[in-house]
């Protein structure tokens, strides 16, 4: 049986989008195979989202999942990971991942976070950067994070997420982004970065 394709979402500061870029993740990949969003987050905003039982993947917390995993066939696993990870928890998320996925917010204590975040990485450690919650035009804190970031040389996603109203609209309604008002522009965004590498490659 083919291991199935495991991306994980982690980082050093709350409020950067974690849960929500779990859920239109594992709601683009639902698309594609059988999904399963992990929510091993204390706060479990994932699986309260989840609890109207309108996405189209299915939802475990970390102790339920592994019975779950060994029941059924999942193509694609979406891990939402607790805040502020150990070096050790770290290690041991890029060991059972495919990409350690890190959104970051276009401001500079969520930048800051970041850096120290990426200084505990090992060496050669497969992760890549999200700016997430980017203000819409013509705010240009986004474009300004891009560059920082390339210049910082870290691994940034070619494809920046808005600051949108509907993802709030989503959350309250237990639904993918796009099956709200004003969704589908949210969600042009994420179909959009799936066609940005490694993303491409994994979901395919």
């Amino acid at each position: 049986m083919n291991r199935p394709v495991a991306i994980t979402l982690s980082s050093f500061k709350g409020g950067v989008g974690k849960t929500t870029s779990s859920i239109c993740l594992a709601t683009l990949c639902s698309a594609l195979g059988q999904t399963l969003l992990i929510d091993s987050d204390p706060n479990r905003s994932a699986s309260m989202w989840a609890r109207k039982g309108n996405l189209p993947f299915q939802t475990a917390t970390e102790m339920s999942a592994h019975k779950l995993t060994s029941q059924q066939r999942f193509d694609f696993l979406i891990i939402d990971t607790p805040a502020r990870p150990t070096e050790e928890d770290l290690q041991e998320l890029l060991d059972s991942c495919h990409l350690l996925i890190i959104p970051v917010t276009p401001d500079a204590l969520a930048i800051d976070a970041l850096g120290a975040m990426v200084k505990k990485l090992p060496q050669g450690a497969n992760f890549k950067i999200l700016v997430n919650m980017v203000p819409p035009a013509p705010q240009k804190d986004g474009e300004e994070a891009f560059q920082l970031l390339r210049e910082m040389g870290y691994p940034v996603l070619d494809r920046g997420i808005r600051l949108l109203k509907a993802y709030k609209n989503a959350a309250a309604y237990g639904k993918p982004v796009h099956n709200v008002p004003g969704g589908k522009i949210a969600w042009r965004d994420w179909t959009e970065l799936a066609k940005t590498q490694p993303l491409q490659s994994l979901l395919s």
